[in-house]
């Protein structure tokens, strides 16, 4: 495609602000040659202030739709960005591929596997693109390590890590002010998934199949502080996953624990240990986690007393690419993970890529992690995360497929 892509901006809520800024981002940077000209939300109000802020970033304001089906059968679009809750990604995706328009579609790809499966069966039949959002692994930090694990040397072969952070129980809201809907969704699993292991979670699980591949077990056990694991999302979990390469870890959090908040987030190889030391609260779902204004920080230790700063990391990453390399993975210098999810999917979209970085297939893979922390949670097992692709183990997923009616 030669000609400026018309976008459809499907959902209004907090994270489409987002894509919102990344987008100008791009522009500014002098990426550009697409635009949104219509936003969708069944939030008439939300929809509209999206298409102000579209009108106050670009100077022309999209036109508003609150019935994407409409709006499908009205705009002539290429592509659209859903930012839907996610029980909402199966349906809506599969009838805007249907429609014949290009998707990227925020994290988690599918609400479960069978959602993913039947997403990424529709644009195998299309022929069209679908992209899953995830912008993390895309940021200077993450690359950078991906760099440090899998190419430098710079550690020697990585073996292990101990991912840990604990810090005490949120205020008690005002019970008698309404829960925003934002909020509540994400309580209910039929509509959200699962709690934070597969909300900010998400990122976790994609940016560690992005590390070391493809995961082979799982063990895992929740807790949540007002009740059970079964009534509420869960506040404090313990994980232990084996990768197929036979790299293991640990990742235990609580976000409900009284006292001192402490953290620990580092792997460690033959040679040497990387540690995260970004100062935010998503420490433990968003590793090496640059944020708009805010840089991410950490350290390398080498066993024969080297030591390298994260921003030096980063550098001798940039270093070691090509120009071509360099603007594939930071189109114009970007280093923000939502403008360079965004560029990557129009890219694909345009042709001027095989596909997308991480393609339906792929957001299959990284929730079938989180989904197999769920499994074993409900079951006491030791999961093999095939099973959980394959369809062999879905125990926790059964009545979330149930409740959409999906086979």
């Amino acid at each position: 495609m030669t000609h400026p892509l018309k976008l459809g901006l499907i959902g209004t809520g907090g994270i489409s602000r987002r894509h919102a800024i990344s987008m100008k981002d791009l522009h500014d940077r002098g990426r550009d040659g697409f635009g949104v000209t219509a936003v969708c939300d069944v939030n008439e109000a939300a929809a509209q202030e999206r298409a102000d802020q579209f009108a106050e970033l670009f100077g022309s304001r999209p036109t508003v739709y609150t019935d994407y089906k409409v709006l499908l059968a009205q705009e002539e679009l290429d592509a659209v960005d859903i930012c839907l809750p996610h029980g909402l990604h199966h349906g809506v995706t599969i009838d805007c591929l249907e429609a014949g328009r290009h998707v990227l579609c925020e994290k988690p790809l599918g609400i479960t596997i069978k959602a993913c499966r039947l997403m990424a069966e529709a644009a195998e039949r299309t022929g069209l693109v679908l992209s899953t959002g995830v912008p993390h692994r895309c940021q200077p930090g993450q690359r950078a390590a991906h760099w440090v694990f899998n190419e430098s040397g710079l550690m020697g072969e990585v073996r292990s890590f101990f991912h840990s952070y604990t810090r005490p129980p949120a205020a008690p809201a005002n019970t008698s002010a309404p829960v925003p809907e934002r909020v509540r969704w994400r309580r209910n699993r039929l509509m959200s998934g699962g709690g934070p292991v597969l909300d900010s979670g998400f990122h976790y699980c994609d940016s560690m199949r992005y590390f070391f591949g493809g995961l082979d077990t799982v063990y895992a056990r929740a807790l949540n502080a007002g009740g059970s694991f079964e009534e509420a999302p869960e506040d404090t979990v313990f994980v232990t996953l084996t990768f197929k390469s036979g790299v293991t870890g640990s990742w235990t959090w609580s976000l409900a624990a009284p006292g001192a908040p402490a953290r620990n987030v580092t792997f460690y190889g033959t040679q040497g240990s990387l540690r995260d030391t970004t100062q935010t609260p998503f420490a433990i779902f968003h590793l090496f986690e640059r944020r708009l204004g805010e840089r991410e920080d950490g350290e390398l230790q080498t066993s024969d007393g080297k030591s390298y700063s994260m921003a030096e990391l980063e550098q001798m990453h940039l270093d070691s690419l090509s120009a071509d390399a360099r603007e594939r993975l930071f189109p114009g210098g970007a280093d923000d993970g939502f403008s360079i999810e965004i560029w990557d999917f129009l890219e694909a979209v345009r042709g001027n890529r095989s596909g997308p970085e991480v393609d339906a297939w792929g957001g299959l893979y990284s929730l079938a992690t989180g989904d197999a922390i769920y499994e074993s949670i409900t079951t006491g097992d030791v999961i093999k995360v095939d099973d959980i692709i394959s369809g062999a183990r879905s125990q926790y997923q059964d009545p979330i497929d149930e409740h959409w009616g999906i086979q």
